[in-house]
């Protein structure tokens, strides 16, 4: 037995062998390439495809911690549209999305153009940019909850120090729509600007040369020359900031600890948060979570649509004319 466990992989080796002989090199890579990407495509049919169509078997059940799921129709989906806490849920998702998405594009626009420009300390400038794409987002979700802090936070000390009143930012519904949309801009910004300022140099510097031979001042030339050509890393910025805001998750879940469900966590309910809030907090819930996040699947494949149909209208191509 021993023997012929040793002679075994020999032969099999010999086999492979032969078959890769028979082959063209243009075959034998082909092969090796597929044979590469396995383990890829392994793991990506088991983690994504079927997560994903386990996860919509699973929002016709009422599936429980404990026990086999039992086949419930639609009832998950009738009582989403019922449940108040996912319109609520979806509507701050939404007023994150609408502050953050601006503003995620104004800053890193903003910082994008800085970066043309030759200056003393730029090479800090840059990694000061950049720094919020490297650090751990939970240390800076817990600065800014420290720095928001209605009794010791810096934020209210400087507003004290000025005559002003403390604010309970994580204690109202604006405080925690501000907050939240400064932390999720901050959090953003960083890649956006890199992609911004790589576009910015792909644009031509005599198109800025005859433009300034004709009189257009520095304004002038951003609006009719940079943003125009720039719009496919602009569209490309917004639909990626779009659909990470989306879901949003992380900012919620460390900012405003779910204690005894305050109101502050209602304010800064997610929609994502409360999927987890269903799905793993509570139990029973694992059906009806499946459910809510198909709902923001849909959600997402909406904004989705509305921004790609915008792309037509908005984004210039430089070959397009």
């Amino acid at each position: 037995m021993n023997q012929v466990g040793r002679k075994n992989p020999a032969g099999v080796l010999t086999g492979v062998r032969r078959v890769f002989a028979r082959r063209t090199l243009a075959q034998r890579e082909a092969i090796a390439g597929y044979l590469l990407l396995l383990p890829f495509l392994g793991g990506l049919a088991v983690f994504r495809f079927y997560g994903f169509f386990y996860n919509v078997w699973l929002s016709f059940m009422d599936a429980g911690a404990f026990g086999a799921p039992k086949f419930t129709g639609l009832d998950n989906y009738r009582k989403l549209i019922s449940d108040s806490q996912v319109w609520l849920s979806l509507g701050n998702t939404l007023k994150f999305a609408a502050i953050a998405v601006p503003g995620v594009v104004v800053v890193s626009l903003l910082l994008a153009v800085l970066m043309q420009y030759r200056f003393r300390g730029e090479s800090v400038f840059r990694a000061i940019v950049f720094l919020p794409a490297v650090c751990l987002p939970t240390a800076l979700i817990l600065v800014f909850a420290w720095m928001f802090q209605t009794q010791y936070g810096v934020v209210n000390a400087a507003i004290q120090a000025i005559g002003g009143d403390p604010v309970s930012w994580l204690g109202s519904s604006a405080g925690v729509t501000t907050v939240v949309s400064l932390l999720v801009i901050y959090l953003s910004f960083s890649v956006p600007t890199i992609i911004l300022y790589a576009g910015m140099q792909d644009i031509s510097p005599d198109l800025y040369e005859a433009a300034t031979l004709d009189g257009a001042g520095p304004i002038n030339r951003f609006f009719t020359i940079t943003l125009p050509l720039l719009s496919p890393s602009l569209f490309f910025v917004i639909i990626t900031t779009a659909i990470g805001t989306l879901k949003l998750f992380d900012v919620v879940y460390v900012l405003v600890p779910p204690i005894d469900q305050s109101v502050s966590l209602n304010y800064a309910f997610t929609l994502v948060y409360y999927y987890f809030y269903v799905g793993f907090v509570t139990i029973g819930g694992r059906g009806y979570a499946a459910a809510i996040s198909l709902f923001l699947l849909l959600i997402i494949m909406v904004v989705s649509g509305i921004l790609l149909r915008m792309q037509r209208r908005l984004v210039h191509y430089g070959e397009d004319g």
